[in-house]
């Protein structure tokens, strides 16, 4: 009986022990159970943007868009916001830019046509602005949609800020509730501006980029869809605008409305490349994806130089009816000759 006793014992601490070798559990459950995703852009996709020359050689509206192929997560319908949630980290910051992509590129060439443009509030009093652009027959050339962030913004750094052309797609890359999607406002508004375009329509569904659904369908595709009827019909207000790579890493784009043949504005700016590597000036390359107007870093470290210039530069621009203008203290300015270059392919 004792035996059986100690043989009984001895075979349930063998069993004790071989169950506390086993792999701790618990450690898996600490893991996400959202799988890695992963990269935005297509290896096999290739950006090929033309060069000065090919640029300068084609014809009005012969445009070249930004054509980076994206894997993207897209739905059909409105998607439940994740703001204010506080997600685990995926990945480092460092390790979201390798995988995250978006383009702040504008269309290169000569884009001439009717004017359209409408804007609006949505979500917690951002503002959008919708502009289109088409030819003679109402086919449409461009949409481009800018957000500007709302007054009362919980990041106050980017109230009443171009979310587009500043570093606020950085400011989400940052953030957790992104490392699932690895999409900023920025994909979301060029992905729906690209089907308004090739699919020539501003009305009926669209697809949007999962994580980023807000903007594109409160936003630019209700705003844009006010627009459906006006578009049909000629605009008394014409487009005429043309953009270029300098090849530098800098993107000079001026643009400009004419009513009744009377130039009612007119913008300049100039766009950092999309990858820094391509950017000349070791000084600018921090900038990439933003613009030189826009770019609330680049504005503060130089003072707003730019701003100051591309305003004093517009104003001359509509005061004077021209674009060949004569003044002293504008040609000082570096940007000048950037600007000249570009006047050369518009005619009034």
């Amino acid at each position: 009986m004792k035996k059986s006793y100690l043989l009984a014992v001895f075979i349930l601490c063998s069993i004790v022990g071989l169950s506390a070798c086993k792999p701790d559990q618990r450690k898996d459950t600490d893991k996400s159970n959202t799988p890695l995703r992963a990269p935005l852009v297509n290896s096999s996709s290739s950006e090929t943007i033309p060069s000065s020359e090919e640029t300068k050689e084609k014809g009005v509206n012969d445009l070249s868009f930004e054509n980076t192929s994206y894997n993207y997560d897209v739905v059909t319908g409105a998607t439940q916001t994740t703001f204010g949630s506080n997600p685990k980290p995926l990945y480092t910051y460092e390790e979201k830019l390798e995988k995250m992509f978006w383009s702040n590129q504008p269309p290169l060439g000569l884009m001439e046509g009717n004017y359209y443009t409408n804007d609006g509030y949505f979500d917690v009093g951002n503002k959008g602005i919708v502009e289109i652009v088409t030819d003679d027959t109402h086919k449409i050339i461009n949409v481009e949609f800018n957000e500007y962030g709302a007054e009362n913004y919980y990041a106050s750094k980017y109230a009443g800020a171009n979310k587009r052309l500043s570093d606020y797609a950085f400011f989400q890359a940052q953030n957790p509730r992104t490392d699932t999607t690895l999409v900023t406002v920025v994909n979301g508004i060029t992905f729906v501006e690209r089907q308004m375009r090739e699919e020539n329509r501003i009305t009926g569904n669209f697809e949007t980029v999962k994580g980023s659904s807000t903007t594109a369908r409160e936003g630019l595709m209700a705003i844009a869809a006010e627009l459906a009827d006006e578009i049909k019909q000629p605009s008394k207000t014409k487009y005429i605008g043309y953009a270029e790579d300098f090849g530098n890493g800098l993107i000079g784009r001026i643009q400009l409305t004419v009513t009744d043949g009377k130039i009612d504005s007119a913008r300049y700016d100039e766009y950092f490349a999309d990858q820094p590597e391509k950017i000349v000036a070791d000084n600018l390359k921090k900038y990439y994806r933003q613009s030189k107007y826009f770019s609330l870093e680049y504005k503060e470290e130089t003072n707003d130089d730019f701003v100051s210039f591309a305003d004093s530069l517009t104003k001359a621009i509509i005061e004077q009816q021209k674009l060949v203008l004569e003044n002293s203290e504008l040609a000082k300015h570096p940007s000048f000759d950037s600007y000249q270059k570009l006047i050369q392919h518009i005619e009034l």
